[in-house]
C-alpha cells in the first residue's frame, strides 16, 4: 500500500464514517444513470453497447462494490468507496464518445 493511500484512509477515519448502511448518494456511494438505450433498435448492436458500458463500469470500479440495474431504456451503475465520485467521473469520461454518438443522456441520480 502506498503512503498516499494510507493518508487517505487516515483522513477518512478521522472524518468519521456515515451512520447506518450506505444507501444514499454521497461521498461513499455515487451513481451514474444512462438513459436512452431504447433508441437503438438493432438488438445485437444494443447487446454490444451494453457490454461496452458494463466493461467500462468494471474498469472504473476496480474491485469496489458496485450495483448495476438495467432496464430496456436505462442502466444505473453505483460505485461505493471513499473515492466513488472520482470513479464515477472516470466512467463518465470513458463513455462520453458513446453517449454523444448514440444520443444518450447521463445523470447522477439512480433510477
Amino acid at each position: 500500500m502506498r503512503s498516499a493511500d494510507r493518508v487517505k484512509i487516515r483522513e477518512a477515519l478521522d472524518a468519521g464514517l456515515p451512520e447506518g448502511p450506505l444507501t444514499a448518494p454521497g461521498p461513499f456511494l455515487c451513481y451514474l444513470t444512462i438513459d436512452g438505450l431504447d433508441r437503438t433498435t438493432d438488438q445485437r448492436k444494443l447487446i454490444r453497447l451494453r457490454g461496452r458500458v458494463h466493461a467500462a463500469a468494471r474498469v472504473a470500479a476496480e474491485g469496489r462494490h458496485t450495483t448495476y440495474h438495467a432496464t430496456d431504456s436505462a442502466i444505473t451503475i453505483g460505485i461505493q468507496g471513499p473515492d466513488a465520485q472520482e470513479r464515477i467521473n472516470q466512467l463518465r469520461n470513458a463513455l462520453s464518445k458513446l453517449t454523444t454518438k448514440h444520443g444518450w443522456t447521463i445523470r447522477d441520480e439512480p433510477r
